[in-house]
């Protein structure tokens, strides 16, 4: 990796808590390995349609929690 590029901070996902939302996170899909942010301008979904993000409801809806990973980019 190079100096000064960022890496990614993995986070536990808790569908109880509610899904974490910010800039700098994204969501990973492990069944086709698309990568989206967690804040799109327009509605999003991986591939294989793991991961949904309903910006006009403000909703994200995970199909298989053990197959989707959160993590934000650290410059560090």
């Amino acid at each position: 990796m190079e100096p000064g590029s960022p890496f990614r901070k993995y986070q536990t996902i808790q569908p109880d808590a509610g899904y974490p939302v910010g800039k700098n996170l994204h969501y990973e899909c492990l069944v086709c390995g698309q990568v989206i942010p967690s804040m799109p301008d327009d509605d999003l979904s991986c591939k294989c349609r793991n991961i949904m993000i309903d910006v006009g409801y403000g909703r994200i809806k995970i199909q298989d929690h053990a197959k989707a990973r959160l993590f934000g980019l650290d410059k560090s």
